[in-house]
């Protein structure tokens, strides 16, 4: 199990600072999320940030700020592929498609794209479970995690297994990764936290409510981290976490968060 920091927690921080902040903290290697810096700079300096810095590109994920065309499958997915190719990294990270409805376009456009890029590339294009914002959002044709599952049997996929997005289900976490575990490669780690927002807008709720520090939410994650072990789980052990949840309008208090992240995870792992 390889211990890896998502970049998309310091979106706004120079990429060489997150590398160098992820190296001090003792991360091994980096969830690379697409964003300006990377598509301005480029994978040549994603590498060299990486050879800088003793730190692999463990998987890549789409953007997590929104631009025309970031939610477009048919567009975002051969870039990924493309950067994860660049930058050496076997593992893409995809977000399943805000629809209810088969016969809808963006669901039919997701499918194709999804099984025609996938025949393409030796990288492993991975799943990921989503959050639930509002009860309607269950509806959608993948955010049910029985239904996840099934599809990614069905074509074989790997997934990514988001705690947080889990507890913002409602669903047991230890149960909900019993059901999935036998396809996951990839776990974003963060807690979740239970609280009133306001405006109910989802944005909000991912920085105040989701991916925030292991152990001061409401998940078992000591629990789902022995669990982890007991499995013998060899995947990616990504720490997504919420630019609020590392105070990240300072670096000197980022740094200190994110020590004391891998210090939890680590002393964890070694009991």
């Amino acid at each position: 199990m390889r211990l890896s920091f998502s970049t998309g927690t310091l979106y706004h921080f120079p990429l060489r600072t997150t590398f160098a902040l992820a190296h001090e903290a003792g991360f091994e290697g980096v969830e690379l999320v697409l964003g300006p810096e990377v598509l301005l700079r480029g994978a040549s300096y994603v590498r060299r940030l990486g050879r800088e810095y003793s730190l692999d590109v463990l998987s890549v994920h789409p953007p997590v700020i929104p631009y025309p065309g970031h939610n477009n499958v048919v567009r975002i997915l051969p870039r990924l592929i493309s950067l994860a190719e660049q930058v050496h990294c076997d593992l893409v990270v995809l977000h399943p498609p805000k629809t209810s409805k088969a016969e809808d376009a963006v669901w039919k456009e997701f499918v194709q794209a999804l099984l025609h890029e996938r025949s393409t590339t030796t990288v492993r294009v991975s799943l990921e479970n989503a959050s639930i914002f509002r009860d309607s959002n269950i509806h959608y044709i993948l955010h049910d995690i029985r239904r996840l599952l099934a599809f990614a049997d069905c074509h074989d996929l790997p997934l990514t297994f988001d705690t947080a997005h889990v507890g913002s289900s409602g669903r047991d976490l230890l149960e909900a990764y019993a059901l999935l575990a036998r396809r996951v490669v990839n776990v974003h780690f963060s807690d979740f936290l239970k609280r009133r927002i306001f405006p109910d807008w989802p944005p909000l709720h991912t920085f105040f409510c989701h991916h925030q520090m292991p152990g001061e939410g409401v998940l078992p994650l000591a629990d789902f981290l022995r669990t982890l072990l007991a499995s013998d789980y060899c995947g990616v052990f990504t720490l997504e976490l919420s630019p609020v949840a590392v105070k990240a309008w300072s670096p000197s208090l980022v740094r200190e968060r994110l020590v004391t992240a891998v210090r939890y995870v680590r002393q964890l792992l070694v009991r």
